[in-house]
């Protein structure tokens, strides 16, 4: 992890807040892959049992290429009070991102966008760096922004969307997103 963004001092404007935003890697195995594949389109499954092994012998096979991606593997949240405060607490969460198919050894930006509110509708997360494999696992951790419940933007299009760019040797970049992430991972949700 090399960029370690931060939105400055606090205010009334999301984009003013400091969020205390950092990066801490994960390791990558073939089961945490394995239980993180999905297939079928429109009706989203998860990977059979009987098809790890598979997973197992393609890992180990240095020739494969995995397709560009990265998704949200997990959202925890932490709330840690703040008496006299309104709200009373902070909320924090924690996103598990994980990317396959990048180029080793280069960083890859992480965003979120639609967060509206933010300069740009967006808010820059810490670089993640891809293993020799191509692979990168990070938890990205910050604290939430309170928002009114009326203020939430609840249609699909309009939620959250993590978006990972990498510049290649030759120009072109490397480009992955996943879209439809809850806004909970930015905004605390009060009334």
């Amino acid at each position: 992890m090399t960029k370690n963004a931060s939105s400055g001092s606090r205010s009334d404007k999301p984009g003013d807040r400091d969020l205390g935003l950092r990066a801490e890697s994960f390791e990558i195995t073939p089961e945490l892959v394995a239980a993180n594949l999905t297939f079928g389109g429109r009706q989203v499954m998860k990977l059979p049992g009987e098809m790890v092994s598979a997973v197992e012998r393609i890992w180990r096979d240095s020739e494969f290429v995995w397709p560009t991606t990265v998704s949200v593997t997990g959202i925890t949240m932490d709330v840690e009070p703040n008496p006299g405060a309104e709200p009373p607490q902070h909320a924090w969460s924690r996103v598990s991102v994980l990317g396959t198919g990048w180029t080793p050894g280069q960083p890859v930006a992480l965003k979120w966008n639609n967060a509206f509110g933010f300069p740009g509708d967006t808010i820059s997360l810490p670089d993640a760096e891809a293993g020799p494999n191509g692979f990168f696992g990070v938890d990205i951790v910050l604290k939430t922004v309170p928002k009114r419940h009326t203020d939430f933007v609840w249609a699909q299009q309009d939620q959250l969307v993590l978006e990972a760019q990498q510049p290649g040797k030759d120009g072109t970049i490397l480009r992955a997103d996943q879209r439809a992430v809850p806004p909970h991972v930015v905004w605390q949700w009060i009334r």
